[in-house]
């Protein structure tokens, strides 16, 4: 490993799995942190795992949030059914997915963590189709955090996916060979199973056949 460390939030899902491999190749020492909140893809931290292991992060934290705080998310109210769609046109704004300010809550995670570990860089795997339908992963996002963040530390935010559609970050993922196997999409599956009808799935499938 050189010298550059970095924090990334890492999930199962592709966008921050090939994320993890670009910095990897960069010969970054990652400092991963994953998430469980109550969600319903809570198996992602399985996947998490995995990764975290292949690419040789040096630690890896996963911080438990109590679930209340996102309860009118159908992300994690089990008496919410997540919206499915029957084709493959993706919605348009928020949808019930939305999980209320998580992404700020994870970014202050991140960054108290980077800031006691002397780390000035913090990465997130946001893509342009996830700022479709969450406010809370898009540009001006990023910035207001990044603006915050510099008030204090050296401390960036950094998003190099922002402006990729998820189509080109399969090209990526692929490009790093990314073992898409070995990852997961989907809001609500069966165990390992994708239900192939939530959004998530559907993007993926979409990236998939395009990309």
């Amino acid at each position: 490993m050189g010298n550059k460390r970095a924090i990334l939030l890492l999930s199962g899902g592709i966008d921050s799995t090939t994320l993890l491999a670009k910095l990897a190749s960069e010969k970054y020492e990652v400092i991963a942190v994953s998430f469980y909140y109550g969600q319903k893809h809570g198996i992602e931290l399985n996947y998490a795992k995995k990764n975290a292991e292949k690419y040789g992060v040096s630690y890896h934290q996963i911080i438990e949030l109590d679930k209340i705080l996102f309860n009118s998310s159908a992300l994690v109210n089990q008496e919410i059914d997540i919206t499915t769609y029957e084709n493959v046109v993706l919605p348009e704004g928020q949808v019930n997915a939305y999980v209320p300010f998580r992404n700020l809550l994870f970014i202050s995670t991140a960054l108290s963590l980077a800031e006691s570990m002397k780390i000035d860089e913090v990465f997130l795997a946001f893509n342009s189709d996830d700022n479709a339908n969450f406010w809370d992963c898009g540009t001006d996002f990023v910035e207001k955090i990044n603006a915050i963040a510099t008030l204090n530390t050296s401390i960036q935010i950094k998003t190099p996916f922002i402006n990729l559609s998820k189509t080109e970050v399969v090209k990526l993922a692929r490009q790093f060979k990314v073992d898409l196997n070995n990852t997961i999409t989907c809001y609500q599956p069966n165990e390992a199973t994708e239900c192939g009808v939530c959004l998530s799935c559907l993007t993926k499938q979409k990236a998939l056949e395009n990309g």
